[in-house]
């Protein structure tokens, strides 16, 4: 029965599935974080990028005396191997009546895995070490001015204006709907809020809803401009022995590589689909985000 999953189980239209609904996943990462993957994408096991200090202009009527300029070097080491491995054996295959209903089945939790893992190390540099500033707030007392004086905090801070994002959680993004500027649709321009459950921009901020934001150290959302946290990473190895399909992926929203495996073991009598990712991720501009807690 090893040829009963080969026949209908085509790695291209699972590979297809997998990127839409990692578009689904990763939506949110690209609002918050530079990828630096095509700086590692032949060698290297890691990328710099520089963040410069600010300069003073002076006057250049008496002459062009040089003053000095600095840099901060930020680097992103692909120290991440993760993803996720599934194995069906000829017998479970031969009782199926399809042999891709195991794969619908198990694929999308597998892939929500994947993308949380993800989100979960990129989310977990924002501690206060690494990002110092912060808005003390409770869910019920959070709303649009507090995203005002946020942006008011990121523009002093030389953050550019474009691209701010704010992320919450469900119960912040929801006190913030019940905003009364928010809720009239005559102040806010649109009748989303009410009709579609949707906020798109408020004081400059895009609102994104993200459930898994870790709450280590109180946090519950935060500000930030997409420097504020990179990611790096790199396409897998294809391996060099025969008997095995492989497909390389981009997600499109992200540009993060992903390779999908199929390959059958006679020995155990069990066909594995595999999905891995190589990557890093590493704190920015640190003065590009601003955590949002409860306490």
């Amino acid at each position: 029965m090893a040829n009963a999953l080969s026949s209908g189980v085509y790695l291209e239209a699972v590979s297809e599935q997998m990127l839409d609904l990692l578009s689904s996943n990763f939506f949110a990462f690209s609002l918050v974080s530079r990828n630096f993957s095509t700086e590692v994408r032949e060698r290297g096991d890691r990328t710099v990028t520089r963040v410069p200090s600010s300069v003073t202009v002076k006057d250049l009527s008496t002459g062009y005396s040089a003053s000095d300029v600095t840099s901060t070097a930020i680097e992103i080491e692909l120290n991440k191997f993760k993803g996720f491995s599934m194995a069906f054996t000829d017998f479970e295959i031969s009782k199926l009546k399809s042999p891709t209903i195991l794969e619908r089945t198990f694929l999308r939790p597998a892939i929500d895995a994947t993308a949380k893992a993800v989100a979960d190390d990129l989310l977990g540099l924002i501690t206060p070490g690494n990002f110092s500033a912060s808005q003390v707030r409770t869910a019920a007392n959070f709303d649009s001015d507090d995203l005002a004086d946020a942006a008011s905090t990121l523009t002093t801070n030389k953050c550019p204006r474009s691209l701010r994002t704010v992320m919450l959680n469900p119960s912040y993004t929801a006190s913030l709907s019940k905003d009364g500027g928010i809720i009239d649709a005559s102040a806010y321009g649109t009748a989303q809020p009410i009709q579609e459950g949707e906020l798109s921009t408020i004081h400059g901020f895009g609102v994104a809803e993200y459930q898994d934001i870790p709450t280590s150290n109180n946090l519950q959302g935060f500000y930030c401009h997409p420097s504020a946290l990179c990611i790096a990473s790199r396409q897998i190895a294809r391996p060099l022995y025969g008997n095995t399909e492989v497909i390389d992926n981009i997600e499109p929203r992200t540009g993060l590589p992903f390779q999908t495996r199929k390959f059958y073991n006679p020995t155990l009598g069990k066909w594995f689909l595999t999905v891995g990712i190589l990557y890093g991720c590493s704190v920015g501009n640190q003065n590009a985000l601003i955590r949002i807690t409860d306490q």
